[in-house]
């Protein structure tokens, strides 16, 4: 059984930029959105990416499905922003990531618990 994530360290106000369209230049459109009280750990953890490559993370953000708002389907808008050729960014302070993949981890009774998003 996952034990609930601390409320206090569910802080951090972030902005979620996802690309919406690609032009003919290869510029990117984004909309973006603010979330609030999400964790962003630090990390140097190394990941494979979709095309088999190695990729050391910076850091992980970790949102609740219950205490962080609003709730976004991180899978779904990651998938939409690389099916237009395209990414996900996060914005927190001054440093701006990007979205590499998103781990939907389940409690006990299948329930979505929290999201894990790897950043680079």
């Amino acid at each position: 059984m996952l034990r609930p994530i601390p409320p206090c360290i569910l802080k951090t106000t972030i902005t979620v930029k996802v690309c919406t369209s690609v032009d003919d230049y290869q510029n990117q459109t984004y909309s973006e959105q603010t979330v609030k009280r999400v964790h962003i750990q630090p990390t140097n953890e190394i990941r494979k990416t979709a095309n088999n490559t190695d990729c050391t993370l910076r850091s992980i953000l970790f949102v609740d499905r219950r205490i962080s708002s609003p709730a976004i389907a991180w899978d779904e808008l990651l998938k939409s922003a690389h099916d237009l050729g395209g990414d996900m960014r996060v914005i927190c302070g001054s440093e701006e990531y990007t979205v590499i993949g998103c781990d939907k981890l389940k409690d006990h009774t299948d329930q979505l618990h929290h999201w894990e998003i790897a950043l680079v």
